[in-house]
């Protein structure tokens, strides 16, 4: 684990932050919800098959927390893609308080007091937070959506709206590990084909398969568009090495809730 992140827990409700992060934000965990079954108990995901009340009882706990607004939480969709959506006043609540309108795997906001979330599993969510502008951000990508470089598109968004590249600070959520990310020759062939060779130091073969490091490739991908390496911070956190305090797609064979990471200005 890095040295700036930080294992926190309140009541039943274990999550993570990061030193260099001074604004409201979490990294959550499986622990401190009120769901049952194989989502039990803090899952943040409504097609889960999860009772819909429970988890919005979830993030009821979460904003109590935080004490950040419930009633303004901003949801992404994830269709693993990437497309990253400036979030306005219209715009909030969507996902959890007006239906969800928007098929994005990253927001950004300038607005005070509006929490966005991004959703994991073993998928990286990256946040973001540009102390010049005042400026948050989150992302969601697997590896479709680190092809595509959604990491440096959530950047671009956020310069758009004032943001400053040199003080933009990116911290990398848990999510898997390269030595637990193991696939056939489709994955690494089809990152390639979006990204050139430039993806050939972070992928590995063994024997016939094949292991794929997302984070460095988001690292590399933030390097590219302009952030200071000491600015971006990788947690150091593998979603399915620690199945007994995250949920891991690959772990439950897909039996599981989702774990949210959250900023809020």
């Amino acid at each position: 684990m890095h040295s700036s992140m930080r294992r926190r827990q309140c009541g039943d409700l274990i999550y993570y932050t990061c030193d260099r992060l001074p604004v409201r934000h979490a990294f959550t965990t499986k622990s401190g919800g009120v769901s049952h079954g194989d989502c039990e108990s803090l899952n943040f995901g409504f097609n889960r098959g999860d009772d819909p009340e429970n988890v919005r009882r979830n993030y009821q706990i979460l904003a109590d927390t935080l004490h950040i607004p419930f009633e303004r939480f901003t949801l992404t969709q994830q269709v693993h893609e990437s497309r990253v959506q400036i979030v306005e006043e219209t715009d909030v609540g969507i996902g959890l308080h007006q239906p969800m309108d928007w098929k994005v795997d990253g927001l950004v906001t300038a607005l005070p007091d509006t929490p966005i979330a991004g959703f994991y599993a073993d998928c990286v969510v990256t946040l973001f937070y540009d102390p010049t502008a005042k400026v948050c951000a989150v992302c969601h990508s697997g590896w479709r959506g680190t092809a595509q470089e959604i990491a440096g598109k959530t950047v671009e968004k956020m310069v758009s709206l004032g943001a400053c590249r040199e003080t933009t600070i990116a911290v990398i959520g848990p999510s898997i590990c390269q030595d637990c990310f193991e696939t056939d020759a489709d994955v690494p062939d089809a990152m390639r084909a979006q990204m050139g060779e430039r993806v050939a130091p972070f992928i590995q073969t063994r024997g016939k398969k094949y292991h794929v490091d997302l984070q460095g490739i988001q690292q590399m991908t933030l390097q590219s568009v302009g952030l200071a390496p000491e600015n971006i911070i990788n947690s150091g956190l593998c979603t399915k090495c620690m199945s007994d305090v995250f949920w891991s797609h690959r772990a439950t064979n897909g039996h599981r809730g989702v774990q949210a990471g959250v900023i809020c200005l």
